[in-house]
């Protein structure tokens, strides 16, 4: 077989020229290539952002077109009318292994090429949202999925986020543990990149941000794709698409970075346990381009996550980017002292949490005067044990005309106590 895909295409390549390469690149296979002769395509999704637009299947899957390179997907297989090679598996540890769950990647519309994923289920009882949302800031393009892990117990939970003029969206995977027992498994994100129209690449790490990706073949690098962790992950690797998902199907990433303008993808991964009966969320970003500023400076996690109202709490933020002229923010009814940096990814500090303030979940803000960075509902105000907000003052006790009485007759024998002393 033979690898069926264009070298380095300059970013500023036409699109007539783009095109014609993802059309060569769709005609013909490569090892590990797979095609279902049903082909039931997913249901699919599309946030019409800009510059990205944004494919999510309900099988957890996704292709991502840039504007600033049209007419070519970002994701293995470029062509694909509907997602590509690029999605969430999940391994739930069993007795004898693991079973491992994964978007049903051969029934794409231009097939696959995850043959090294080995052997795997889909996930089931599936859906996907209609978009939600404006495309601002305040009001981002949103679109739920949803899924049942086979018999395992667990639910499976994506929203995927855009903002209108960012080089990046946000995905966060929730696992519900619906079972009896505590369940063990593994997330995997992976994705075989296809950098800026051309399916070679150079293997590259953000160590600031953990971040794994590649960029293009030349000289002087100007594309990048990344995916970049916003819950710390546990493992990551950039290497060969092939090697990606062996490692993945293997349920182990090897923390390496191959070198050379290859064939490349890159994948993260995080370990959890789930009580039975809970839940565990983990959220990343993948970008397309310019080095987002999510990677430059960040929060990613605030532990304890949460406080409750009237009381002061020690909190240590973790994140990326963070200097001596770091400031953060936990919104209304807290106050934020004694901050430390404790180097470029910890600080500690102190929050002292007003009686008042709202209980809920609230956003995280942090600026280092140049970039600024938001966790959303990073921390969570809890209800306080004393009188709740607006309680007002505690009333003095009253006494009715019976308690009148019996506390002048107390006096009263108090009274002829003391003179027969006297």
């Amino acid at each position: 077989m033979f690898d069926r895909r264009p070298r380095f295409l300059p970013r500023l390549a036409t699109a007539a020229l783009a095109a014609l390469f993802a059309a060569a690149s769709a005609s013909a296979a490569k090892p590990g290539f797979v095609q279902s002769s049903t082909r039931v395509a997913p249901l699919v999704t599309t946030i019409g952002g800009t510059p990205l637009t944004v494919n999510v299947g309900d099988d957890l899957s996704f292709q991502v077109h840039n504007s600033a390179i049209p007419g070519v997907g970002q994701i293995y297989p470029p062509a694909s009318t509907d997602t590509a090679d690029m999605g969430w598996m999940v391994h739930v540890v069993t007795t004898t292994g693991h079973d491992q769950y994964a978007p049903d990647f051969s029934d794409h519309s231009d097939g696959s090429a995850t043959g090294n994923l080995g052997t795997r289920l889909s996930y089931i009882s599936r859906s996907v949202s209609a978009v939600s949302g404006t495309g601002t800031s305040a009001s981002p393009f949103q679109v739920t999925t949803t899924g049942t892990l086979g018999s395992s117990g667990l639910r499976a939970v994506q929203t995927v986020r855009y903002v209108n003029g960012q080089n990046y969206f946000t995905k966060t995977l929730t696992l519900n543990n619906q079972g009896s027992a505590p369940s063990n498994v593994k997330i995997f994100l992976g994705a075989d990149i296809y950098l800026a129209g051309a399916d070679s690449g150079v293997p590259y790490r953000n160590v600031a941000a953990n971040a794994v990706g590649g960029s293009d073949c030349g000289a002087t690098p100007s594309y990048y794709i990344l995916l970049i962790p916003q819950t710390p992950a546990d493992a990551w690797t950039g290497n060969s698409y092939s090697s990606i998902w062996s490692q993945i199907g293997a349920g182990a990433l090897d923390n390496a970075l191959a070198s050379g303008c290859i064939d490349n993808a890159a994948a993260l991964q995080w370990n959890r346990t789930i009580a039975a009966g809970a839940s565990v969320t983990v959220q990343a970003v993948t970008s397309f381009g310019d080095i987002p500023s999510i990677a430059q400076f960040n929060i990613t996690s605030v532990t304890p996550p949460s406080g409750a109202q009237g009381t002061t709490v020690n909190v240590t933020i973790t994140g990326v980017g963070f200097d001596a002229s770091t400031t953060f923010t936990f919104g209304a009814g807290i106050t934020v002292g004694n901050v430390v940096i404790v180097d470029g990814n910890t600080a500690t500090a102190t929050l002292t949490i007003a009686p008042a303030a709202t209980p809920g979940p609230r956003d995280v803000g942090g600026s280092n005067g140049t970039l600024s960075a938001t966790l959303s509902n990073g921390f969570t105000v809890t209800a306080g044990a004393g009188p709740g907000p607006g309680a007002g003052p505690v009333a003095a006790p009253t006494l009715d005309v019976f308690g009148m009485l019996a506390l002048l007759l107390m006096l009263g024998a108090a009274g002829m106590l003391v003179l027969r002393r006297h």
